[in-house]
């Protein structure tokens, strides 16, 4: 006979392990470099870095709850962040405008993947690959494949330095962010419609859901979030490179998958996401700051996507023998 107490707890420890994990991981590191893990400065810091990823990983995750890909979300990264930069610091134009224009090139592209998708049945997986490389191939041509710099508006560079309660601003975006993706998902009509469609988007459609529509929106919502992290990105640093997309793929659906391991597990969730974040976040900054190599990064990032797919199957197989 089964134990109700013996599911309930072990089903709190996987609903809240990610939790354990990242307070595990911050006691661990602060013991062991209590002089530089363990100091506000630090914990500024670990907001700020991972801040952009974790646009960039809700970014991803909104497709992946209606049931698809977005390969090219990187790309898109890299394309908006050089098109601010050359907008604004080559350019000379006034920032509001670059980055309403930079928003609306996101917005486009998720249009344009969505279409692909939709209205020519393709697969998200390939479609978005390609067009990710047409975008890397963009921002070159834009950059010349060149670092981009120059002198901006103190106001400007102030959006991405600036604090709150001490708190990095670009942490400030992420949680705003957050905050009106779980409501989005959690709390609305179109939240379960989209869940329904990722579930299942035969039996969404026969139910009267427009899972075409939705499958789109959620394109265009990664282009406009995938655009706000390049804005981002350039107040904070000043300026953009041209191989950035390259490497923020990776942690940003590491991030996604392995959130849906935690809070609601077996789903990808906006709690989930965040919290995983900043799990491989700390994992990564407490390694380095002890004098670890950069492959730690490509090293925890992968270890989380494996884990998150390990935890995904086992679960779909004790939901397939109940």
């Amino acid at each position: 006979m089964a134990n109700p107490s013996g599911g309930r707890v072990v089903g709190a420890l996987s609903k809240f392990s990610l939790i354990v994990v990242l307070a595990v991981l911050w006691v661990a590191f602060s013991l062991w470099n209590p002089s530089v893990f363990a100091t506000w400065g630090n914990v500024q810091a670990i907001l700020l870095q991972q801040a952009t990823v974790g646009l960039l990983a809700l970014a991803v995750m909104v497709p992946l709850v209606a049931g698809h890909y977005d390969l090219s979300a990187g790309f898109q990264f890299g394309m908006a962040q050089s098109l601010c930069a050359v907008l604004v610091l080559k350019e000379g134009w006034n920032p509001v405008v670059s980055i309403a224009a930079v928003l609306a090139v996101g917005a486009l592209i998720g249009v344009i993947n969505g279409q692909l998708i939709t209205r020519l049945e393709l697969p998200s997986f390939t479609t978005t690959l390609g067009t990710g490389l047409v975008v890397l191939g963009i921002s070159e041509l834009l950059t010349s494949n060149q670092v981009i710099s120059g002198t901006a508006a103190t106001w400007f560079l102030d959006l991405g330095r600036g604090k709150v309660l001490g708190l990095p601003l670009p942490f400030v975006y992420l949680a705003v962010v957050a905050v009106v993706l779980f409501v989005l998902l959690e709390l609305t009509v179109w939240g379960r419609r989209a869940y329904a469609v990722g579930a299942n988007p035969v039996a969404a459609q026969l139910s009267g859901i427009a899972a075409d529509r939705l499958v789109r929106q959620s394109f265009v919502t990664t282009g406009v979030l995938c655009a706000l992290a390049g804005c981002i990105s350039v107040t904070s640093l000043g300026g953009s490179s041209p191989v950035v997309g390259f490497g923020s793929l990776l942690p940003a659906f590491a991030g996604a998958f392995l959130g849906a391991t935690s809070i609601r597990p077996g789903r990808y969730n906006v709690v989930g996401t965040v919290i995983a974040v900043f799990v491989i976040g700390v994992g990564i900054i407490g390694l380095q700051q002890k004098g670890a190599q950069i492959y730690v990064q490509d090293l925890f990032n992968g270890g989380a996507l494996l884990v998150a797919v390990i935890f995904a199957t086992l679960a779909r197989r004790r939901r397939a023998k109940a």
